[in-house]
């Protein structure tokens, strides 16, 4: 299914105002899954959507729930979700905290109270775009195993940076802690396709090939052994400990339990150049470490290396001009969300 950018936006931005969300939260939540489209991320995308109409429909998560400011100064923000969605949220502190940063060499922001905040590459790819080398992270409720461990113990808390790179636009790298994303098992599950051996575990911690068990239990794993579960943690403690969010257990992602706080925390922290040799020097020096890392001896049978994000950069590129390629899934959850709000 071919569809453009501005269309798959205002689908997904009607479908979340007639689950309640108001048209600026609405709208920020829409362009948010749907650049994760556009990026190639599909797991992160609009397959997203029926789930978070789920939660609200259910009362897990408050549609019109408004950003409360904890605390705040010249270089921080502490804000709450106060129970609702994710990405509206993010967005507004991300950009709060951007405007700070154009007068402070480092400034930062967290969220608690708050849910599923999408792909967390968006938000710095934001700082990015405004000249800022920008971390974001997020935790979730405990669906990988730490090492030692034979059971879920800790979330996928996914991670990200970028920063700007002069013509090259930005690096970007996004990832979670696990082998792979669970939206990747949820695509391979829908098309009945089996997955890697190593992905996952069975529920009860046997190796499984079958993508389908993560609706059964299935635990994670964590790339790397144990450097995932150390970066794992890092992200619990920025976002969970240091944010006043949910920890480990007490996280509740895609609540859809009424009158319970999902309590999923993220954080987020801006470095501006312009105090580092000023933003010129930092974007050629960024031009000179790509082209020197991407005009290395190629590996047989490779045709060009890339740097992190360009492979992302491209898909955008494309999908603005030609349209997004939405995999079948993706458009089955959409339509659910269609039924579910008639």
């Amino acid at each position: 299914m071919i569809i453009s950018v501005a269309e798959l936006t205002r689908i997904c931005q009607d479908l979340l105002m007639r689950a309640g969300v108001p048209e600026k939260s609405a709208l920020r939540a829409a362009e948010t899954l749907v650049s994760a489209d556009a990026r190639g991320i599909s797991s992160h995308g609009v397959i997203r959507l029926a789930r978070y109409i789920d939660c609200m429909k259910s009362g897990g998560i408050i549609p019109d729930a408004e950003i409360k400011i904890i605390d705040e100064g010249p270089a921080f923000i502490r804000a709450s979700a106060a129970g609702g969605l994710g990405i509206p949220a993010s967005c507004e502190v991300v950009e709060r905290l951007i405007a700070k940063s154009a007068s402070m060499p480092l400034a930062a922001a967290s969220i608690n109270h708050s849910d599923h905040y999408g792909a967390a590459g968006y938000y710095a790819m934001k700082c990015a775009d405004a000249g800022l080398i920008g971390f974001s992270m997020s935790n979730t409720c405990p669906l990988i195993a730490v090492t030692g461990a034979a059971a879920a113990g800790i979330g996928n808390n996914p991670f990200a940076y970028a920063a700007p790179a002069g013509r090259y636009r930005a690096v970007l790298f996004d990832i979670c802690m696990s082998v792979v994303a669970s939206g990747k098992l949820i695509i391979a599950a829908a098309d009945n396709k089996p997955i890697p051996e190593g992905w996952i575990l069975d529920k009860d911690g046997r190796p499984t090939t079958d993508p389908k068990e993560i609706y059964n239990g299935a635990i994670m794993l964590p790339f790397g052994g144990h450097k995932g579960y150390g970066l794992a943690m890092m992200v619990e403690m920025l976002s969970g400990v240091l944010a006043g969010a949910g920890t480990l257990s007490g996280v509740n992602s895609w609540n859809t339990v009424p009158g319970r706080d999902a309590d999923t925390g993220h954080f987020f922290l801006t470095i501006n150049p312009a105090f580092f040799g000023g933003l010129d020097n930092f974007n050629a020096r960024m031009e000179a470490v790509i082209e020197e890392l991407t005009s290395a001896p190629k590996a047989d049978g490779v045709n060009k290396i890339y740097y992190p994000g360009e492979l992302e950069f491209i898909s955008e590129a494309k999908a603005f001009a030609d349209g997004i390629d939405l995999p079948d899934a993706s458009a089955a959850e959409l339509e659910r969300a269609g039924k579910m709000l008639k």
